[in-house]
């Protein structure tokens, strides 16, 4: 079993390997380190703690290490977003081996001599980084200083909206971001609007026609440099790609560094929408932390500038808007929403349990998510411990349960505590799965939680999480946290049981009582299906946008009043 290394403490035996797991199953990666290592004791490094630490903490942990290796575990060695920088930190630690490893079974041995024919490829690489880097400062202020958003003109166009999708370095196959895009494009196509998509990564949509745009640069250090420098690349094939034919509206989703749809609409002068699921340079500061958080502002502050029409998935991404000096003619308040027809019961539960080992006796809680922060999944990992502890004393405890589906920064930690709970069938995760496999395994489900947690910050939840409208829409009960969007979508007692934000005691409690409760469980669950049918689906979703793209009066009075500001 692994032993969990706590910062600041000198590890000096020779016999000692690191495990630091970027992604996929843990036992895979152990069973890896054993075959390679059989003498060796392993020590599990937190990832958690290395992503929030500061560089000089960071450089600190890695020198700390001594020992017959390294080994760097993840699902798959092409999906590693900065290859070059972990080979960096073999220069800092003082074990003989740098490995990095996946489940496919992929090796590469990295010792101190061979990292040194290395070095020539890192400094130049290096050196572009530092050129896009300081280049991107510069040229991103400027832009900032002078652009303003481009109004849609009524004439005829070949096709409406041209979706873009600039993020090359995206490997997601589920998850909320899938959803929304795969969501809002199937909106958009219920709607009969025309749109032609422009994406970084291969993308699945039959509706439309694709065009990629992959990247060509391989040279980096860092991704944010990388994902910097794309822009232009992107902006450029789509500017050449549409000369002839003007859409009426560029669509693009908020990212991380991400300019090119404001880029695009100075270079062509067409409208910009962009939808704004939250500030990244905010997830930066609490969650997600990022290098060149300065630039990353700028980048942030030049997308809202030169939008047209920001499309926020909650009031308090509204209000927060408004703060900032943002006219109210130029925001739109749209939830995100679900596709019924996917997410429907009786579509495959049934078999879906017996290929997960579940009885019909057993009560199954779900769990769809990342396994990050804000989801809350290390509050349903205590109250799974606490449920799990009484399974001695109650009966029912033993038929419990759970389903969870998902990654993400915490997924090592969160298996390693529930260990023993998954080695004895309690537990299942799934790892992360394609957005189409989702529906069987909320239909198998007779619980679904959310169990989201509070602003770290105190701010009001500026979340609509997709998974919320995907859980209704499957008919089954829902436990959630009673957080400001979510308690305005769902009623307690109604629609969903809603706990105490951060609550484990709570949610335990709650997912207790539902189990015992089989006809409250219908009941919430025929309600919150249908709830959602009439008011959260990508077809209305969609609408509400195109409907503001086509009647945008009251924002051409606003933006030549001159009263815009950022």
């Amino acid at each position: 079993m692994f032993t969990l290394h706590e910062p600041r403490i000198v590890l000096t035996e020779e016999r000692t390997v690191y495990l630091l797991l970027l992604s996929g199953d843990p036992e895979s990666a152990r069973r890896m380190v054993q075959s390679r290592y059989p003498h060796a004791r392993q020590v599990l490094l937190s990832r958690r703690e290395l992503r929030e630490s500061s560089w000089k903490g960071q450089v600190r942990a890695f020198r700390e290490l001594r020992g017959e290796a390294l080994v760097i575990f993840s699902e798959a060695l092409s999906g590693l977003k900065e290859p070059q920088l972990l080979l960096c930190s073999a220069f800092l630690h003082a074990c003989s081996e740098t490995i990095l490893a996946d489940e496919r079974g992929e090796l590469k041995v990295y010792t101190r001599s061979a990292l040194l024919r290395h070095l020539p490829v890192l400094f130049f690489s290096g050196f572009l980084d530092l050129l896009v880097l300081i280049g991107g400062w510069v040229l991103v202020r400027i832009f900032c200083s002078f652009t303003k958003p481009q109004l849609p003109l009524a004439t005829h166009t070949d096709f409406d909206v041209a979706y873009l999708y600039p993020f090359p370095f995206d490997r997601a196959v589920s998850g909320g971001a899938v959803s929304h895009v795969t969501g809002f494009l199937s909106g958009l196509a219920e709607n009969s609007a025309a749109c032609e998509i422009f994406s970084g990564r291969p993308m699945r949509c039959d509706r439309f026609p694709i065009h990629e745009i992959p990247n060509r640069r391989r040279r980096y250090v860092f991704n944010e440099s990388q994902t910097l420098s794309y822009n232009l690349r992107f902006a450029l094939s789509v500017k050449q790609q549409v000369a002839e034919r003007s859409p009426t509206v560029l669509y693009q989703r908020h990212g991380r560094f991400v300019v090119a749809g404001a880029l695009l609409s100075w270079l062509t002068s067409i409208p910009l929408v962009l939808e704004y699921n939250g500030s990244e340079f905010w997830v930066t500061k609490h969650w997600d932390p990022a290098r060149f958080r300065g630039l990353l502002r700028l980048c942030e502050q030049a997308c809202i500038k030169t939008a047209f029409l920001i499309v926020v998935v909650s009031e308090a991404l509204r209000d927060e808007l408004l703060q900032q000096g943002v006219s109210q003619e130029r925001i739109l308040v749209n939830p995100n929403g679900v596709d019924p027809a996917a997410f429907q019961p009786d579509c495959g539960g049934r078999e879906m349990r017996s290929e997960l080992g579940f009885t019909s006796d057993n009560v199954v809680v779900c769990f769809v998510g990342s396994f990050g922060y804000w989801h809350g999944i290390a509050v349903l990992e205590r109250a799974i411990t606490m449920l799990m502890k009484r399974s001695k004393d109650r009966s029912l405890s033993s038929n419990l349960r759970f389903l969870l589906v998902g990654d993400g920064v915490l997924q090592a930690e969160i298996r390693e505590a529930l260990r023993e709970y998954e080695q004895s069938g309690f537990v299942v995760f799934t790892g992360l799965l394609p957005h189409e496999a989702i529906p069987r395994l909320l239909d198998a489900s007779d619980i679904l939680v959310s169990p989201h947690i509070p602003m770290p910050d105190g701010r009001p939840f500026f979340g609509s999480p997709t998974k919320l409208f995907e859980y209704m829409a499957m008919a089954k009960a829902i436990i959630a946290s009673n957080l400001d969007q979510l308690a305005q979508v769902l009623t307690h007692g109604t629609t969903a049981w809603l706990v105490r934000p951060g609550s484990d005691v709570e949610l335990a409690a709650a997912i207790e009582m539902l189990a015992e409760e089989a006809e409250l469980r219908g009941a919430l669950g025929q309600n919150a299906r249908a709830h959602i049918l009439d008011r959260y689906t990508w077809r209305v979703n969609a609408g509400r946008v195109l409907a503001r793209v086509s009647a945008p009066r009251d924002l051409s009075l606003e933006l030549t009043a001159g009263r815009q500001t950022v």
